[in-house]
């Protein structure tokens, strides 16, 4: 499967849905990824603990900046729902989950 094709419904009619196991409890509430040729997609959903420490994430504020650097990070849903989705290229050493669970610890 193809990076973009994980948005198909015919492709893809999961979407991001594989279950991501032993998260750490203290930032994650679940999580899903996507492989792909290209990578994987990641779907995450902070806890309440986290989310009353960082209430919104907006890019284009200094205090949020460091998000930008995930590659195709959609915050859309996080003010409601909680949720960070990003894409981590197969060759991306830097700016990967781990990356993410840091910007949280």
């Amino acid at each position: 499967m193809k990076k973009n094709d994980v948005w198909n419904e015919e492709i893809n009619p999961d979407f991001i849905s594989d279950v991501l196991e032993n998260l750490n409890s203290k930032i994650w509430d679940r999580g899903y990824f996507k492989e792909t040729e290209e990578g994987v997609w990641y779907e995450m959903y902070v806890n309440k603990d986290v989310k009353k420490k960082l209430p919104k994430i907006n890019i284009n504020e200094e205090s949020s900046k460091l998000f930008s650097n995930l590659k195709d990070i959609i915050i859309d849903h996080y003010h409601d729902d909680n949720q960070i989705t990003f894409f981590q290229p197969k060759n991306e050493n830097k700016y990967t989950f781990v990356y993410l669970e840091n910007l949280f610890s």
